[in-house]
């Protein structure tokens, strides 16, 4: 593999939620506008793509064969074989102008899906829990754009961010409390949003940086430790996986460019060798399948 690779079948507008199934060998992603969930097979590199009716912000594997999606106004299971939609809940019924954004699911399997304004002007989003039962906590509220969900269980940390102010949080876990009006664990420049991010087996937080050409390495302290210049402008998500869980798979956007400024490879989902690109070994880790069937 090259430093950088596109694996995708097509330029997405908005392609986002990277989910690496570790079992399957496979990567899901999602094109939000499109109404799009993908799927890759490395080992026979085969792709199947579902379409639907609203958008879908993330997709997660189960204890089955169905998968778990992200639905502009709740989460629902997805039968690939028999293309059946089933709703375990709704959420944000009383905002009508919000759909689920960023979303994955801790250690135990449970569901964390942030919310937000579909138009990206008002602070209506919401941060919500949800179990194999459907049932549903809500953990925060006013948020901008909700991105960056990932946990190091390891210092007993969430992290979580709002695009909207350019911040990534960092929460205590088994005592939750809201810490967005301390100081943050990370704040990006001007024009330059924190969108999904994922974690490595060092507890390094790899942020994608929307308008910012880049994926950032922060180590726990909140210093950047690496840095992967991109071809495009908007990377939206980021996820490890591949055989030795030593690749970065980046989602991006095609929608929201400069004119006239040729991005060939905006709205790819592109895979990135870090041996290669750095010269060492970073492993990640494989991302967490929902706890229900």
């Amino acid at each position: 593999m090259s430093r950088i690779c596109a694996i995708s079948a097509k330029q997405h507008l908005l392609a986002e939620g990277p989910f690496w199934c570790d079992k399957d060998h496979a990567l899901y992603w999602v094109d939000i506008p499109a109404q799009q969930v993908w799927c890759w097979k490395q080992k026979q590199d085969e792709y199947q793509h579902w379409a639907f009716e609203q958008k879908v912000s993330a997709v997660f594997t189960t204890q089955s064969h169905r998968l778990l999606l992200c639905m502009a106004d709740g989460v629902a299971y997805f039968d690939p074989e028999t293309q059946g939609l089933e709703y375990l809940c709704y959420l944000d019924e009383d905002r009508p102008n919000n759909r689920l954004n960023d979303a994955k699911c801790d250690a135990s399997g449970m569901l964390h899906v942030g919310t937000m304004d579909d138009n990206e002007t008002a602070q209506t989003g919401r941060l919500w829990s949800i179990d194999a039962a459907g049932n549903k906590v809500c953990l925060l509220d006013d948020i901008g754009i909700s991105n960056t969900l990932a946990w190091d269980e390891s210092r007993d940390r969430f992290y979580f961010a709002d695009s909207m102010q350019g911040k990534i949080h960092a929460y205590p876990w088994s005592m939750f409390k809201d810490v967005r009006a301390e100081h943050a664990f990370v704040e990006t420049a001007s024009g330059v949003g924190p969108d999904g991010s994922c974690l490595d087996a060092q507890g390094n937080l790899w942020n994608a940086q929307w308008g910012g050409a880049s994926v950032v390495c922060y180590n726990p302290d909140g210093n950047e430790i690496h840095r992967i210049n991109l071809p495009f402008n908007r990377p939206t998500s980021c996820a490890f996986g591949g055989l030795d869980m030593t690749t970065l798979f980046i989602t991006s956007a095609s929608i929201g460019g400069v004119e006239g400024v040729d991005e060939p490879l905006a709205g790819q989902v592109v895979a990135i060798d870090l041996v290669a690109y750095f010269g060492q070994k970073i492993k990640g880790l494989a991302s967490q399948p929902f706890c229900g069937a």
